[in-house]
């Protein structure tokens, strides 16, 4: 089997507990509602990429409890779960995320085989089958061994360690995986700290170690860095907003079906930012998902023309 893109990242069950306020500690309150929603960046990712017509192959580590209809769904949009591996003895990564009526949130997460990875054995098929391997949520120690793999494989490498920067990654860790990276995502707030881990003022100073330096930007949209060039890239208005989480992964896999189409990294850019448009209309990473034909309506309806 050949694919394009190679996902790494957490394959998560993410529980959202509705409360009527968050306790104070020593305390207990009970629970209004509660919802379980597939979600993990990797998981995020690979499944929107696959259903954008993205040949994909998805690696992580779950545990032996990972429900078959998750795995179900993954493989109904055509992912290829070769290197999922389910860990004995382990329970899949899970998210508790508390909100009140404010939306003020408290979250628990346990890690489960994601917090060991490091141990495990590395995904050669993943990095084998595909020609992009992203790096997203996990371990550093487990990546540097990826991406030294997928380097003597002539592979291009996309680096997005997401909100793990802050508290997994330190200024070593992460300068050793970025001088191996073609493709870096980030958001503001993970640009602060790459930009401090890198001992450096601006981002047009990063974006001179890799190739395409790609930034998210909220209802600001985006912005993409590729040599001289910067291209702004327009948010694009959703039907309805409702719950902007996986947004930042709906974009990616966007992206990534421009680039599998061979496409200027501009509209890739506009391709990530109608993507993630339909992700804000849902509660739930992967409740929304498009297909190839629901994007370019919906940039006809914009009157985009790709």
């Amino acid at each position: 089997m050949t694919n394009f893109l190679g996902v790494f990242g957490h394959v998560n069950l993410d529980y959202i507990f509705g409360l009527s306020s968050l306790p104070a500690p020593n305390t207990s309150i009970e629970v209004d509602s509660k919802k379980l929603y597939f979600g993990g960046t990797g998981a995020n990712i690979a499944r929107w990429a696959s259903k954008l017509g993205v040949k994909t192959s998805l690696a992580s580590f779950v545990g032996d409890n990972f429900p078959s209809n998750f795995e179900q769904a993954l493989l109904d949009d055509g992912v290829d779960l070769t290197n999922l591996g389910k860990m004995p003895g382990y329970s899949t990564p899970t998210c508790m995320i508390f909100t009140d009526p404010d939306q003020s949130q408290i979250a628990i997460i346990d890690q489960g085989p994601m917090k060991v990875m490091g141990k495990f054995q590395i995904a050669h098929h993943t990095i084998d089958t595909c020609e992009i391997i992203h790096i997203g949520t996990g371990r550093p120690e487990y990546y540097e061994n990826i991406m030294l793999a997928a380097m003597e494989k002539g592979k291009k490498i996309a680096f997005d360690p997401a909100q793990e920067i802050h508290y997994v990654y330190n200024p070593d860790s992460f300068r050793k995986l970025l001088e191996m990276t073609d493709i870096f995502f980030a958001n503001q707030n993970e640009l602060a700290t790459a930009l401090k881990y890198m001992q450096m003022d601006s981002k047009e100073e990063l974006s001179g170690h890799v190739d395409t330096l790609v930034l998210t930007l909220g209802k600001e949209g985006s912005q993409i860095l590729q040599g001289d060039e910067i291209y702004d890239i327009p948010a694009i208005q959703p039907d309805k907003i409702v719950d902007p989480t996986g947004a930042g992964d709906a974009y990616r896999a966007g992206f990534y079906a421009g680039m599998s189409r061979d496409m200027p990294v501009e509209t890739c850019g506009i391709l990530g930012a109608l993507s993630a448009s339909f992700t804000l209309e849902h509660r739930g990473p992967q409740e929304n998902i498009p297909t190839w034909e629901d994007i370019l309506a919906r940039a006809e309806k914009n009157n985009i023309q790709l």
